[in-house]
């Protein structure tokens, strides 16, 4: 990490040396939150910060009135982890991520449809437990365990611990001596954490703004030895949830981070470097109106799917087990036969009728191609989803 490229650093560079080598370098120790910004800088983004207050709110307000939010809960969910865990170069599809769901089988290369099946479910585990206790070490150590079980790296990251070492980005080796930014000792960790969730009881601030500032921090905090993108960006709907703005996890901005990702990371590297809050802040703002934009666009063609389907099998005169069927496919994008027998309490065959009758209409179609462990698939909804 060069000195030099922190004319304005907005914390504290630290002096340390290798381990490896013995060679100095510094870290980087981030200042406590929230930045001391003028009332001019502020202003800047003040048209910006209310485009996407009210952008947010119209998606906020969508989640509000459906008779049933999951239909866009579930698949906005893994849409989220599947783009967020591109940004850590980890690539599934959308198919065979809701295939591992419905069969619990992992043909990805490396297991990668585990680990973004993973993320779904750290959001789910801590959507549950930000409601009850709110942002704590335990939170994103229980973040941090659940994405990493069975995962690459599992015994190297030590799931659900704080480091205990100096861990680096970039560079091309393991001495943090040629990182090109190096995270804060590891005794500073803890009290970090602390400031961080201490700033959070702040409810007088802007969500979008808190948001902004909490992501930034904890990237830069960088608490864990691996996973620590995908835990901080499963805190960004967390936030949201536990001020009460979006109490359904809509909004997320893995898709705005992972189009440009080195403009991502430019950004966040800007304020340490330069102190460049105002510029960060305008890109989060940005992001948050683009994907609110987006996901209510996509929620409206999510959930005129519904109607389109119902009206399909009454034109059959398919049975009532069809019509819950389609429910069911609505939320989950695709099922198996036992899926279908658990969630409608059926007999085996009143499953594979149901089946075969969407089969019919058009609603579902396999895609698995094989005699056992058949798995079918919304072809229309799975294509809401773009190149997923």
């Amino acid at each position: 990490m060069d000195k030099a490229t922190f004319g304005k650093p907005s914390g504290e560079l630290v002096p340390a040396s290798s381990a490896l080598t013995g060679r100095p370098y510094f870290c980087f120790v981030p200042a406590p939150l929230p930045p001391d910004l003028t009332p001019a800088e502020l202003g800047r983004v003040a048209g910006l910060l209310a485009a996407a207050s009210q952008a947010f709110g119209r998606l906020a307000g969508l989640g509000q009135v459906l008779p049933n939010p999951d239909l866009l809960v579930r698949p906005y969910m893994r849409r989220e982890a599947i783009l967020s865990s591109r940004i850590e170069n980890t690539h599934t599809s959308f198919a065979e991520l809701v295939a591992f769901e419905a069969t619990g089988a992992d043909v990805s290369p490396g297991g990668a449809t585990r680990e973004v099946f993973n993320y779904v479910a750290a959001v789910e585990y801590g959507l549950r437990h930000v409601m009850e206790a709110g942002f704590t070490v335990d939170l994103v150590r229980g973040i941090h365990r659940t994405l990493m079980r069975g995962a690459r790296g599992e015994h190297y990251a030590t799931p659900g611990e704080l480091r205990t070492v100096q861990n680096h980005i970039g560079g091309g080796s393991n001495d943090p001596a040629d990182a090109h930014f190096v995270p804060p000792p590891a005794a500073r960790v803890p009290g970090l954490l602390d400031g961080l969730f201490a700033y959070l009881q702040q409810a007088e601030v802007s969500p979008l703004i808190q948001a902004a500032w909490m992501h930034y921090q904890f990237e830069t905090i960088h608490p864990f030895l691996d996973g620590n993108g995908r835990v901080g960006r499963v805190l960004i709907p967390l936030l949201f949830a536990h001020r009460h703005q979006m109490p359904h996890p809509l909004l997320y901005l893995s898709p705005y981070f992972e189009r440009d990702r080195s403009r991502y990371y430019d950004r966040l590297f800007a304020v340490s470097a330069r102190s460049e809050w105002v510029p960060w802040l305008e890109y989060f703002l940005a992001a948050v109106l683009d994907q609110s934009n987006a996901a209510v666009a996509l929620a409206q063609g999510i959930v005129a799917l519904g109607p389109d389907w119902h009206g399909r099998l009454d034109a059959m005169r398919a049975p009532q087990s069809a019509h819950r069927l389609a429910d069911l496919v609505h939320q989950h994008v695709a099922v198996n036969a036992q899926m279908v027998r658990t969630n409608l309490g059926v007999s085996p065959q009143t499953a594979y009728n149901a089946i075969d009758a969407l089969v019919a209409a058009g609603i579902l179609v396999e895609m698995t191609d094989r005699p056992r462990d058949r798995v079918w698939l919304a072809g229309e909804l799975h294509a809401l989803f773009g190149d997923l």
